[in-house]
């Protein structure tokens, strides 16, 4: 049996909003209030308006559970992707039991498994199991799971304690470090993904037990650590950021300059006549017109930088950009051809609207020329990383409210205000994981406030438990087919 279009697009996808746009081809569907609930629950929470998605979610589950015809396999697959929806959202919101949620999902996917069986439909078998681990990882991730070792594990036997590396599966590679006081690290590599664990292991008759470390129903998300004084080095990031919020503004205002892609010179035949008259004077003519293409860019361009600049303005300047970089490439041609110097022409006059700011000239910058202003670093000391495009509101003592999001290097900045302080930050992590939190802090005039985060709380270990079998000094995992782990 081939399998249902739909079907397959949740396998590309998210379930619900993939199908949304199928399902809105059929006026007369029943599901069609659903999908207009699910677009608003997208508008929600693209706000920050978690309780109001959290709303809508909840109203198109009531619809699509009513509607007889989601009692299907893919009916029950669409319901179970939107219990996780659910569950993201009451997480984000801080209502609802996103467990309870989940929990319903993987009844929707045994049922659906159920549904495709007496179907007799093997090829939907794979996008059912994809979404049980999805649900099953969202489980981990927000901590339904009781943290802590899951199973029994026996006592470490040092005859096996080394450093062992899988065999005998197709593009993967994966290590396990077993250690003589109980402990292990493992890790996996296949495709673009990259997974790893601890925790701790032990061995039972045959068998070797690992059971990964959960993350602590006790330990807090996010944790207000040290704050720093304004320095050279905070002046620099606040410096790098603000160009990068210039060149983005650059970027939206002016598009045609983002450059060209220049087509590669073609292979001139070795064979070729020698250049004459006819070459010289096409190279002159391609000259001429590129001048003329590299002089209507420049105005096109200004009119379209200037204050009051229409759409069909910005369409012009792109369209005169694009005809001074396809001259210049015939005219490039037209001087080879003709075996003579290419002359320099020079290019479109930038609009200062287009121009960057030069940067700063004096190398270190005086502390007098600091512009200074408060700023947040978030990141997880313990695993050395630092989180980008995490939002950060700066609550001063006045009641003004800065908000923004942290750049590459996990910093965020706001400017100073006379007078005030920063008293509170709001953090919200982007999705999938789209928690949100408000920290007091101590008042913060001027300087760098230090936030932690428990990364190990948004990412769920590959496992909770993995059982090997023991076969002379190798170790064979139960769930890899014709894996093998060996020692050097």
């Amino acid at each position: 049996m081939t399998m249902p279009r739909r079907l397959h697009i949740i396998l590309v996808g998210s379930a619900l909003l993939a199908s949304a746009q199928l399902l809105a081809q059929a006026p007369e569907d029943p599901v069609q209030p659903a999908m207009e609930l699910l677009g608003k629950a997208i508008e929600a929470k693209g706000t920050g308006d978690h309780a109001g998605a959290l709303a809508f979610y909840n109203k198109a589950a009531d619809l699509l559970a009513g509607d007889p015809a989601q009692q299907d396999g893919l009916g029950l697959l669409l319901r179970a992707d939107l219990q996780r929806d659910i569950a993201r959202a009451s997480l984000a919101a801080g209502s609802g039991d996103p467990c309870a949620a989940l929990d319903k999902g993987m009844a929707y996917v045994d049922q659906a498994r159920q549904a495709w069986s007496a179907e007799h439909d093997t090829a939907s078998g794979t996008i059912t199991d994809e979404i049980g681990r999805q649900l099953t990882s969202e489980r981990r991730r927000m901590r339904c799971a009781q943290a802590g070792p899951p199973a029994e594990v026996g006592k470490p036997d040092a005859s096996l304690a080394g450093h062992y590396y899988l065999s005998g599966v197709m593009e993967t590679g994966s290590e396990l470090l077993l250690k003589a006081d109980g402990s292990f690290d493992w890790y996996i590599s296949y495709g673009a993904v990259d997974q790893m664990a601890k925790g701790r292991w032990g061995r039972t008759g045959q068998t070797v037990t690992l059971a990964a470390d959960l993350p602590s129903s006790d330990a807090p998300l996010f944790r207000v650590d040290q704050s720093f004084p304004w320095d050279e080095a905070a002046e620099l990031h606040l410096r790098d950021a603000e160009r990068a919020r210039e060149a983005e503004a650059i970027a939206e205002r002016c598009p045609w300059g983002n450059g060209a892609a220049t087509s590669l010179s073609p292979i001139l035949s070795e064979d070729r006549p020698p250049a004459g008259p006819a070459e010289r004077a096409r190279a002159q003519q391609a000259k001429r017109i590129a001048e003329a293409a590299r002089n209507e860019a420049s105005g096109a361009t200004a009119k379209a930088a200037a204050a009051g600049a229409s759409e069909a303005d910005r369409t012009a300047a792109e369209a005169a950009m694009s005809a001074w970089y396809n001259a210049h490439y015939e005219m490039e041609q037209a001087y080879r051809v003709a075996e003579v110097p290419m002359p320099e022409i020079g290019s479109p006059v930038v609009p200062g609207e287009c121009q960057a700011a030069p940067e700063d000239a004096v190398a270190p910058i005086p502390p007098a020329l600091w512009r200074r202003g408060v700023a947040v670093v978030v990141g997880d000391p313990a695993r050395e990383i630092r989180l980008s495009r995490v939002g950060v509101t700066f609550v001063f003592s006045d009641g003004h409210r800065a908000e923004t999001r942290t750049s590459a290097g996990g910093l965020a900045f706001a400017p100073l205000r006379k007078g005030a302080a920063v008293v509170q930050l709001v953090l919200t992590l982007p999705e999938p994981a789209a928690r949100s939190v408000t920290l007091p802090i101590p008042p913060l005039a001027e300087g760098v406030q230090a936030v932690s985060v428990d990364t190990q709380q948004l990412v769920a270990p590959p496992f909770e438990v993995m059982r090997l079998e023991v076969q002379g000094r190798d170790l064979i995992p139960e769930d890899m087919g014709r894996g093998r782990y060996s020692r050097n």
